[in-house]
C-alpha cells in the first residue's frame, strides 16, 4: 500500500450514469483563507478521484492540471486517506469579484459512487478577504506563481532585477513601441525580448487579468521567459515583465515582478527544513527595499507566533536567508501510515504557508505569499528487539521496541506455538507493555529456560544452548493492516557437561556414583538402550539408591550388561558401561565405563559373534579327569590353558564338532568336554557310550536373533550353561557346518557362573 499524491485532478471520462444531488452533510468542507478558497472533499465510498468544474455566466470549465496552472487552481488527491482538496485563488479565472473585498466561487463537484453512478454536486462559496491586499502581492502556489498590483497608480520606476542602463533602455523602447493595445515585454539579463500581444502571451501560458482595482500576471513554473538565480545560497525562479499601453498622450506601464523560492526542502531525520531568501529576488536588488516582517502558517492560514513556538516550528533569519524547520509529526501536518512489504511505513506532510512583508523607500508595501508542500521520504519503523536475558535468572527476557503508538502486539509465536497476548499470559509467559516518551512503545516478554516450549541442546562440549524463535504479529489500530517481526534469541550456559559416573572396582562387582548437578535433566541415563530407572535396576539385579545428592548404582558381577574379555584361568576383566544421552536426540554424549579385574573360578561366555569361552573345574568330577588330556567332541580341539584342576576352552560354534538343535524357537549349540583313559582310542568319529568323563557345555540363542547367511551373527549374546552330558544315539546330530565367523561389534555377553558339576560313567 502506498500513499498516492496527485497535484491535479484529471478529467476522467467513464461510462457511468450521471445525476445531480444535494451535497451530503460532512462530505464537503469550504474554508476562506488568506489568499484562496480551500474545498476539501471526504471521498468515503467514491470509486475514483473526483473532478471539479468552474462555473461562471459563460459556461462550465473543467479544471485540469494545465488549465489550473493558468487560471489559479491547485489540487491534491490523497487516495489512501480518502481526501481531495481544491485551492482556488481569489483572482482565479471564474471567480466573481464583488467590490474589492468579496469573491464569489461556484463549482461542480463530480464523483462516482460505489455503485458506479456519477453524482454531481454544486459547491458555492463567497469569501471576504481576511487580510487587506497590499499594493503589490506575489503569490507562489504549488504549480504557478502570480503577481497582482494595485492598478490605480502605475509603478514604472522599480526596474526589478535588471541593470539600470537596461531599465532605461526598456523605458525608451516601451515609449517607442507603445500602442493602444496592451503589450507585454519580458526582462532579464541579456538581449531584450520583443513585446508580445496579450493573446500571444496567453498562448505561451501567461495569463493577464484585469479587475476593478488590480492587474495580475500568472504563469506556471518553468515557462520560457522565467529564469533561475541563486540568492544567498537559495535557488529562486523569477519572472519580470513590463505591461504597457499608450493611452492618449501618455504611456501607462506596470512593472510586474514575481519570484519564488525553488528550494525543494530537506529532511534530516527529525525535522523538515526549507529556505527562502530574506529579501525576495529580484526585489532585493534595491538597497532601499527592506524586510518588515516574516510569518509562517499552515494550510493557508498564518499562525500566532506563540502557537508557532508551541508546535515546535522555528523561523530564523541568518544573514540574508530565512530558515524554517518543522519537527516530524508536529501539529498542523499529516502523518500518513500504512503497511507495505511487511513494513510499517510513514510519511509526514505539511502545507507550509510563508508570508514576507517588504517596504520600499516611499513606504509602499509588497507582500509575498508562498505555499510549500513539504514531505518526508518513506520512513520505515522497523521493530527493535533486544535480548535482555540475565543467565542467573534462567529466564529469557526479550524486549520488542520502536512500535508506533497506533500499533499493538496481537499474537506471538514461540518456537512455532502461537499465542494471543492473553493466552501467553495464561500459559505462564509474561508480556508487559512499556510506554516511551517519543510516542512509541514496546513490550517485554519473559519465558523460563526450562519451559517445555524452549529448545535446548548440548551443542558443544561444556556449552548448553537455549533457543527461542519468536514471530511477533503487530496490528495497526483501526486498520486491516498487520505485519510481522521475526527474531531469534539464544542463551548459552558455560561449564555444563553430561552426567559422568565414577566407577570403583569391588570384589563382588562395580560400584558407580553420580553427584547430582543442575543440568543433569538434559540427559537420559541408559544401560545400553534401556533407561536407568529403579524398576529396570531391580529387574537386572542392580542395587540403586537415588537421593537429592547423588545416585549410587551397585552392579554385581555376572549381572546383565557386563562385557568380559581377557579371560584366563586365574583372571578375567569385566567392563560395565553407563551412557548419558541427549534427552532430545538420544545421541550418546558421555560414556561412563569401568573395567575391573576379577578372579576366575568357573565361567561360560556366549558372544554375539558365535564364540564360546568356558572355564571349568574337571577335578571335582567323579571319576576325576586330567585337565591336560581333555578335548572337545573334535579331539583336535584341546584346552587353550590348563592348570591342576581347570581347563579353558575358547572356540567358534562352527568348529570343534559343535552340534545344533532347534527347539521351541531356540538355537542350542552344544559341545562336550571329554576325558578318556590312555587305552581309549584318541580319535572317535562319533559320540559313544564308553566315555569316562563328559561335561556338556551349551550356548542358547533366540532363533529370531541369529543370522547365519554369511557368518554367525546374533543380535544379542547367547545364554551359556554347563552340565552333565545326557546324550543317546538318537540325539546325535552332525556337527554344524558354518563358514568361519567374522568379527562383529561385541555386545555385552550372557554368561553363567558354574557352581558345580559331575560326570558319570555309563555302560554301553
Amino acid at each position: 500500500m502506498y500513499l498516492c499524491l496527485s497535484i491535479t485532478f484529471l478529467h476522467l471520462f467513464v461510462n457511468v450514469k450521471a445525476r445531480t444531488g444535494e451535497v451530503p452533510t460532512g462530505i464537503i468542507e469550504t474554508d476562506c483563507r488568506e489568499r484562496y478558497l480551500a474545498v476539501q472533499v471526504r471521498l468515503n465510498n467514491a470509486r475514483s478521484e473526483p473532478r471539479f468544474e468552474a462555473i461562471d455566466t459563460t459556461g462550465l470549465y473543467p479544471i485540469t492540471k494545465e488549465y489550473g496552472t493558468v487560471c489559479g487552481y491547485s489540487s491534491e488527491f490523497y487516495g489512501e486517506m480518502g481526501i481531495a482538496e481544491l485551492r482556488a485563488s481569489y483572482f482565479s479565472c471564474h471567480t466573481r469579484e464583488q467590490g474589492s473585498k468579496e469573491f464569489a466561487f461556484n463549482f461542480n463537484l463530480i464523483m462516482v459512487d460505489q455503485h458506479g453512478e456519477e453524482m454531481t454536486y454544486n459547491v458555492s462559496k463567497t469569501c471576504t478577504l481576511p487580510l487587506p491586499l497590499s499594493p503589490r502581492e506575489v503569490i507562489c502556489e504549488m504549480d504557478y506563481m502570480e503577481v497582482n498590483i494595485d492598478r490605480t497608480v502605475p509603478y514604472p520606476i522599480t526596474g526589478g532585477g535588471v541593470k539600470p542602463q537596461n531599465w532605461d533602455s526598456t523605458i525608451s523602447s516601451v515609449h517607442s513601441l507603445a500602442s493602444s493595445d496592451w503589450q507585454l515585454m519580458f526582462l532579464r539579463e541579456g538581449p531584450r525580448s520583443a513585446p508580445l500581444s496579450l493573446s500571444k502571451a496567453h498562448e505561451l501560458g501567461y495569463r493577464l487579468h484585469f479587475t476593478t482595482g488590480r492587474v495580475l500576471l500568472r504563469t506556471p513554473y518553468g515557462r520560457p521567459f522565467s529564469f533561475i538565480s541563486v540568492v544567498n545560497g537559495v535557488p529562486v525562479e523569477a519572472i519580470h515583465a513590463v505591461l504597457f499601453s499608450r493611452q492618449r498622450w501618455s504611456v501607462v506601464m506596470f512593472d510586474l515582478v514575481a519570484a519564488c523560492s525553488a528550494d525543494e526542502g530537506s529532511f534530516d531525520g527529525t525535522t523538515l527544513n526549507w529556505q527562502v531568501p530574506a529579501m525576495t529576488f529580484p526585489l532585493s536588488r534595491h538597497a532601499d527595499f527592506v524586510s518588515k516582517t516574516v510569518n509562517i502558517g499552515v494550510n493557508g492560514k498564518l499562525l500566532d507566533p506563540q502557537i508557532t513556538a508551541d508546535r515546535g516550528y522555528t523561523l530564523s533569519t541568518a544573514g540574508d536567508k530565512v530558515d524554517i524547520s518543522i519537527p516530524f509529526g508536529a501539529e498542523g501536518g499529516r502523518r500518513h501510515r500504512f503497511v507495505a512489504h511487511n513494513a510499517y511505513l510513514e510519511i509526514y506532510t505539511i502545507y507550509l504557508y510563508y508570508e514576507g512583508v517588504f517596504m520600499d523607500s516611499v513606504h509602499t508595501e509588497s507582500r509575498y505569499w508562498h505555499t510549500k508542500f513539504l514531505m518526508t521520504p518513506l520512513l520505515p519503523h522497523f521493530p527493535l528487539t533486544l535480548n535482555q536475558t540475565i543467565l542467573e535468572e534462567r529466564i529469557f527476557t526479550v524486549y520488542l521496541g520502536n512500535i508506533p503508538s497506533d500499533v499493538v502486539l496481537a499474537t506471538v509465536s514461540i518456537n512455532d506455538h502461537e499465542f494471543s497476548v492473553a493466552m501467553a499470559t495464561q500459559s505462564g509467559y509474561t508480556i508487559v507493555e512499556v510506554p516511551h516518551a517519543n510516542r512509541t512503545h514496546g513490550y517485554v516478554m519473559k519465558v523460563p529456560f526450562e519451559d517445555p516450549i524452549v529448545r535446548k541442546w548440548y551443542f558443544r562440549e561444556g556449552f548448553l544452548k537455549y533457543l527461542l524463535n519468536v514471530n511477533f504479529t503487530l496490528n495497526v489500530i483501526n486498520q486491516q493492516d498487520h505485519y510481522f517481526h521475526v527474531s531469534s534469541f539464544e542463551a548459552r550456559i558455560h561449564d555444563v557437561y553430561p552426567p559422568s559416573f565414577n566407577g570403583h572396582c569391588m570384589d563382588h562387582g562395580i560400584l558407580f556414583k553420580l553427584d547430582h548437578k543442575e543440568f543433569d535433566h538434559m540427559w537420559d541415563i541408559t544401560i545400553g538402550d534401556h533407561p536407568l530407572t529403579e524398576q529396570f535396576a531391580a529387574e537386572q539385579g542392580y542395587l540403586m539408591v537415588n537421593d537429592s545428592q547423588s545416585v549410587l548404582l551397585d552392579v554385581p558381577l555376572f549381572s546383565p550388561g557386563y562385557v568380559y574379555e581377557g579371560i584366563k584361568l586365574h583372571r578375567f576383566f569385566g567392563s560395565f558401561e553407563i551412557l548419558s544421552r541427549d534427552a532430545r536426540t538420544q545421541e550418546i554424549q558421555k560414556y561412563s565405563a569401568k573395567r575391573c579385574p576379577f578372579q576366575t573360578t568357573q565361567i561360560i561366555v556366549c558372544s554375539p559373534r558365535g564364540v564360546m569361552t568356558v572355564v571349568a573345574d574337571v577335578i571335582k568330577s567323579t571319576p576325576q579327569a586330567i585337565p591336560q588330556r581333555t578335548t572337545l567332541l573334535d579331539p583336535t580341539c584341546r584346552p587353550k590353558e590348563t592348570d591342576d584342576t581347570r581347563v579353558l576352552f575358547e572356540f567358534e560354534l562352527s568348529t570343534c564338532g559343535t552340534t545344533l538343535k532347534v527347539k521351541n524357537g531356540m538355537m542350542i549349540f552344544e559341545n562336550i568336554i571329554i576325558f578318556e583313559p590312555e587305552n581309549t582310542p584318541s580319535v572317535r568319529p562319533v559320540i559313544t557310550r564308553d566315555t569316562t568323563f563328559e561335561l556338556a557345555i551349551r550356548c542358547s540363542y533366540l532363533e529370531e536373533d541369529v543370522n547365519t547367511d554369511v557368518s554367525f551373527k546374533s543380535a544379542v549374546p547367547g545364554l551359556g550353561s554347563v552340565g552333565e552330558a545326557k546324550m543317546s544315539v538318537n540325539d546325535v546330530v552332525n556337527p554344524m557346518e558354518l563358514l568361519p565367523s567374522e568379527v562383529v561389534s561385541q555386545k555385552p555377553a550372557q554368561f553363567v557362573r558354574i557352581s558345580g558339576h559331575h560326570a558319570s560313567r555309563q555302560s554301553r
